[in-house]
């Protein structure tokens, strides 16, 4: 069955949920980053919208669509509580949707611990060797003090 899921993460934009714009929210800004990064990745854009399988289309805040899944995966940030969400249609594609979400997540923790890091007076470097066949991804975030 086709319809538009929506996936909670465990991330909280604060200052969005204090009542502050999305664009003043650091954390934004590196969700932004970590969406850009995956369309980069898998050679996609980004976008402010996603479609079902029939085509109708729900508005969100951020999307990524690749050739491979051109519908796109959503972002979606409530604007009371700053709670962030995934939303797409997955059908026929479940593993696909999937590894962009985690992708995408994968980015932002990269991101913000780089963030953190630096914000510590740490020289940081991000490292991405990709995947490699059977295993999952691996990303080396290096500091020095």
């Amino acid at each position: 069955m086709s319809q538009i899921t929506s996936y909670t993460t465990d991330i909280r934009l604060d200052e969005v949920a204090s009542g502050a714009d999305l664009q003043d929210d650091p954390g934004w800004h590196l969700l932004r980053a970590a969406v850009e990064a995956a369309a980069v990745e898998h050679h996609g854009k980004v976008g402010d919208h996603v479609l079902d399988y029939f085509l109708r289309r729900r508005t969100c805040d951020i999307a990524l669509y690749t050739p491979a899944f051109q519908r796109g995966v959503g972002i979606e940030v409530d604007r009371a509580t700053g709670e962030v969400r995934f939303l797409y249609d997955d059908y026929e594609r479940p593993e696909l949707v999937a590894e962009y979400r985690e992708d995408i997540m994968q980015n932002f923790v990269t991101l913000a611990v780089a963030r953190a890091l630096k914000d510590m007076n740490y020289d940081v470097e991000v490292e991405d060797p990709g995947r490699t066949a059977g295993r999952r991804r691996a990303v080396v975030v290096r500091g020095e003090l």
